[in-house]
């Protein structure tokens, strides 16, 4: 885990158990399915909001084939259609880049309040 720039002293309790949850969430998809020998995670602060990119060179694959439509989790609640709720919830967005053979690099932004 890597950190970029100044953390605010506490972060809303809701900010933090998002992050938690898509960390989670992100790495569990790493172990089950992208085959990778290393993921990264970084947290990068800045003054209007909060990223945490996950990063792997596992098999990737191609984003538009994720079947599913992002409006809820499937199975045991894993995957990108419950990080993309969990950050719905608090107005921030998802940003995957991915190619077969590539890896994956996976950008979970949540606006904060300004300092």
């Amino acid at each position: 885990m890597h950190t970029e720039g100044a953390p605010p002293e506490r972060l809303p309790a809701p900010v933090e158990s998002a992050l938690l949850r898509i960390a989670q969430g992100a790495l569990a998809n790493v172990r089950e399915h992208a085959g990778a020998t290393t993921a990264t995670l970084t947290l990068t602060c800045l003054d209007d909001q909060i990223v945490l990119d996950v990063m792997d060179d596992g098999r990737g694959f191609e984003p538009a084939e994720d079947r599913r439509d992002g409006t809820g989790g499937e199975g045991r609640g894993h995957g990108l259609p419950a990080i993309r709720a969990r950050l719905r919830q608090l107005g921030g967005t998802l940003t995957v880049e991915s190619a077969p053979g590539e890896g994956t690099a996976l950008s979970a932004a949540i606006p904060l309040e300004r300092r």
